[in-house]
């Protein structure tokens, strides 16, 4: 991304908090002569704002409220969203490679075709969530809560999936070379599970699967006709 494009605040809409706000017009104005300045938004409430296509990399947002904020095709790349408030918000296209977001509340957040890339998600809940078409290679997903979530033709190649419950739609989801040991809960296939996408299993044959690679117990629920 362009230090242009970083320097120039195009914010669509500014939160609604005072601190928030301040502390934005003041990472604005920092790196117009840093471009190294990174935002200081942690424990910050930026409900009502539209962040997108800001590029918001190595930002400082731990336990931040971001309910319900928009950062579609925002670039939150290393990121420090620990614990960060995220019901509701939309983060479709965003770019969230090795974001650390450890015991996040997500509850019905958007992540479409987001890049989660190596990002850290142990112990967030997710439950809700759609992640549809997002990019998690290589994220760590241990005790997530998944209940309910939208991984439809998500790519979870070498992702950490496991001591919680699991999503309740994979079809078409990448899966290989999950790590798997004490994933449980309902899921709906199928899902590709071979390297290059071209395995395809649902039923008992995904059952077994996952059994083969450590999941404490998974049932295959039959799709929607």
């Amino acid at each position: 991304m362009s230090g242009e494009w970083r320097t120039g605040p195009k914010v669509a809409r500014w939160p609604d908090g005072p601190e928030a706000r301040e502390a934005l017009e003041e990472w604005f104005a920092a790196v117009a002569s840093d471009t190294t300045s990174y935002l200081s938004g942690d424990f910050l409430d930026f409900r009502g704002a539209d962040l997108s296509t800001i590029d918001l990399t190595d930002a400082y947002l731990a336990s931040a409220c971001l309910t319900g904020v928009r950062f579609e095709d925002a670039n939150l790349g290393g990121a420090n969203l620990t614990n960060a408030e995220l019901e509701d918000a939309d983060l479709s296209f965003a770019d969230l490679a090795k974001a650390e977001l450890v015991g996040c509340s997500a509850t019905n957040a958007r992540f479409r075709g987001a890049r989660l890339f190596a990002a850290e998600l142990d112990d967030a809940v997710l439950a809700g969530a759609d992640l549809s078409h997002a990019i998690l290679n290589s994220a760590k997903l241990y005790k997530t809560d998944l209940r309910g979530a939208n991984l439809e033709f998500a790519s979870l190649r070498w992702c950490i999936l496991g001591g919680r419950n699991m999503p309740a739609t994979l079809s078409g989801a990448r899966l290989f070379g999950c790590q798997l040991e004490g994933a449980k809960g309902a899921v709906v296939g199928p899902a590709f599970v071979d390297e290059h996408a071209t395995r395809s299993l649902d039923g008992a044959e995904l059952e077994a699967w996952f059994v083969e690679r450590g999941a404490e117990s998974i049932q295959v629920l039959p799709g929607t006709p």
